[in-house]
């Protein structure tokens, strides 16, 4: 017994010490935000400088899934933002330019309490091209010539709905813009709101459809097929950081509808992904020992007896 223990405690030497703390759902205060890679939700860790970003981990020619929910009662409005490009609409998205007066682009509008999976890019209102990991030279963004500072990022952008039709004051006394017609109800007035809604002009369609790829794009998109780039297994490789592409095309079906958004977002949500390599220099997964099989045989600790091979 006294053999017995010492070896067990040996074992749990070995072992990591400390497990990663992970969520499965972004934090979002409107919106929460999930990704599932091929078929299972994947685990999503906090960023270590406290940036409030989350992470997690890409394998090549895996496809995945954004999960969008809406908590709460009103409709929302959506963009999705992949590699730093409209999931609709294929267009660079404004980035910082969005805290100003500017128009969102096209956006996915949740109905209240609603659960939406964001496949992939939008080619029509009935189908998209897959979102798959592939090597960040081969991604949809780098081929369409807007490969950008934003690759690996996913970008979850939320607007609540501008209610034109509710009457607005202004109280004097309150310095505020009551939407509700009577005093007590009240928001803060953005600078130079008057001058904004003279020049406002109502938004594209909400969930309509990108332009159509050219026939280049989807020639080469078909024989990215049978080469790992719409689900394969093969092994991402050394020294390579991961991207979107133009996955295999799926249907899935949307209807336009009419959704005018609030000049400026009511939430944004960042989600990073990187191959397991690239979270470990992070510091996002913990270092990965390299098994020392001298020593192993030095010391004789290889564990309990396990069944011949034949």
């Amino acid at each position: 017994m006294r053999a017995l223990r010492s070896g067990l405690w040996l074992l749990a030497f070995a072992l990591p010490t400390q497990a990663l703390a992970h969520t499965w759902e972004s934090p979002g205060r409107l919106v929460g935000v999930s990704v599932e890679l091929e078929g299972a939700l994947a685990p999503l860790y906090p960023a270590p400088d406290g940036s409030g970003r989350l992470y997690f981990e890409a394998r090549q020619g895996a496809r995945y899934d954004v999960r969008l929910t809406n908590r709460t009662a009103e409709r929302l409005g959506v963009v999705v933002v992949v590699d730093g490009l409209n999931a609709v609409s294929g267009e660079r998205d404004p980035g910082a330019d969005r805290s100003a007066w500017t128009r969102p682009g096209r956006m996915y509008v949740l109905d209240p309490w609603d659960v939406s999976l964001i496949r992939g890019w939008r080619t029509s209102t009935e189908e998209v091209r897959r979102f798959t990991f592939v090597d960040e030279k081969a991604s949809y963004a780098a081929r369409s010539g807007k490969a950008n500072g934003k690759m690996g990022w996913i970008e979850v952008v939320v607007y609540r709905e501008h209610r034109a039709y509710w009457r607005r004051w202004w109280d004097e006394g309150r310095g505020r813009v009551n939407p509700g017609g009577a005093p007590g109800a009240a928001e803060p007035r953005p600078e130079g709101y008057e001058q904004e809604e003279a020049r406002r002009q109502a938004p594209p369609a909400t969930t309509a459809a990108a332009p159509p790829p050219s026939t280049a794009d989807s020639a080469d998109g078909e024989r990215m097929k049978g080469e790992g780039y719409a689900g394969g297994a093969a092994p991402a490789p050394r020294r390579s950081y991961p991207g979107t592409g133009w996955g295999a095309p799926t249907q899935d079906h949307v209807e336009v509808v009419s959704f005018e958004p609030e000049p400026r977002p009511a939430e944004t949500l960042t989600l990073r992904y990187e191959y397991a390599s690239a979270l470990r220099a992070l510091g996002i997964y913990p270092p990965q020992r390299e098994r020392d099989r001298l020593a192993e045989r030095e010391r004789g600790i290889n564990g309990f007896a396990q069944p011949p091979q034949w």
